[in-house]
């Protein structure tokens, strides 16, 4: 089978959630044994960095040249023209998008193409900070027009599964949940530049909350810099909030520039991979406060470092977390029970064992390699 896929987020030089998600499916689903039965048209973006796949003889790399309208002028082409594939002139049979935008002028009439989308979540829907003037539309647009158009849809929780069923009224049958992951495989610590990044921010090991991802109201940040006031940590505790800046961050710029906690809050902005991978191994515990997820890497990315977890009940993080992680209800009394929690976790030391364990063994059932294998059995599927 000749598969497509849209790789236009993978490969970018800087990687957020969905970008995450895309590089490391598709570079799981090309080492599997079972992909070197198909031949796959990776369509990128100009100056996309692939060394991460190597050299592989099922695989055709196509540019795709448009700064403007990438997916619904440029992807579109993209599916009615054929592909030498080994000996002949073949075009794509099943496209996968692996973030929500489905084009719309692509190839079908006569000749059939099956498509598959994965939907990260529908926090659109309830946020107020989603709506402003493009995302009033092309959010719920583009992800209503996916959700009956494409011939199967992944959801990347029974959360975003649910969602997706009760916003757009679809048939569940064509809905597979794939959880996303993490990599299978331990982080091998460079004590030097441990060190280094944990000086550069003025931290100790094992003395700081940590919270990574990109700051915006939805992921309610300013319950987390009030609970922390509140938590009474052992001395030289600090608050780590590390990744880039959204949009409508003013309630916590003010939050944070009004704390008493203000001299042991730090704010990284976007950091390096090294630097992230020392930030988790360092820190004492692992926050993510979020009012929703559609799915929620970094709480296992903390597990994989042997970081104890704290999470909300928002969205699909409970199902991230399963039993390997305290979950605190987003309720009346939220920001006081997420400090008891966070003190119980710096000060007993048997707490913080138990969920490293529970973390450790979390994280191998949810890995990179297993979502990939999910994910090609759903574009090998036909109706």
């Amino acid at each position: 089978m000749v598969i497509g896929i849209d790789c236009s987020r993978a490969f970018a030089e800087e990687r957020t959630g969905t970008e995450n998600y895309s590089y490391h499916v598709i570079n799981e689903m090309l080492q599997l044994p079972e992909a070197k039965k198909h031949f796959f048209v990776l369509f990128i973006r100009p100056k996309a960095n692939l060394s991460s796949l190597g050299k592989r003889n099922n695989i055709l790399v196509c540019p795709i040249k448009y700064r403007y309208l990438w997916t619904q002028w440029g992807l579109a082409k993209a599916t009615w023209q054929k592909y030498a594939v080994q000996s002949e002139m073949r075009g794509i049979e099943v496209l996968w998008v692996p973030a929500h935008t489905l084009p719309i002028f692509r190839r079908g009439v006569g000749e059939k193409l099956t498509t598959v989308v994965t939907i990260h979540g529908l926090e659109y829907m309830w946020l107020p900070e989603y709506r402003n003037r493009l995302q009033r539309w092309y959010l719920p647009l583009s992800t209503y027009y996916a959700a009956h158009k494409a011939d199967r849809l992944i959801a990347v929780s029974e959360h975003t599964k649910q969602d997706l069923i009760n916003e757009t009224g679809i048939d569940t049958k064509k809905i597979s949940v794939i959880y996303e992951g993490v990599e299978n495989k331990s982080i091998i610590q460079n004590e030097d530049l441990s060190k280094k990044t944990w000086e550069k921010y003025g931290l100790q090991r094992g003395k700081y909350v940590l919270f990574v991802g990109t700051a915006s109201p939805r992921k309610n940040l300013v319950s987390l810099v009030r609970a922390f006031e509140k938590a009474e940590l052992p001395a030289g505790y600090k608050l780590v909030i590390s990744g880039g800046m959204g949009w409508m961050n003013d309630d916590l710029w003010r939050e944070i520039g009004e704390s008493p906690a203000i001299e042991r809050i730090i704010v990284t902005g976007r950091v390096g991979e090294s630097e992230l991978e020392a930030l988790y191994l360092g820190a004492g515990m692992y926050v993510q406060p979020s009012w929703t997820e559609g799915f929620g890497l970094p709480p296992l990315e903390a597990m994989k470092a042997g970081v104890p977890v704290v999470v909300s009940n928002g969205g699909a993080l409970p199902e991230v977390v399963g039993n390997a992680g305290i979950v605190v209800p987003l309720d009346d009394v939220f920001v006081p029970k997420l400090a008891e929690t966070m003190k119980k976790i710096a000060n007993q030391q048997q707490l913080r064992t138990k969920l490293i364990g529970a973390g450790r063994a979390r994280i191998k059932q949810l890995t990179w390699e297993k979502a990939a294998k999910a994910t090609l059995k759903v574009l090998l599927y036909r109706l």
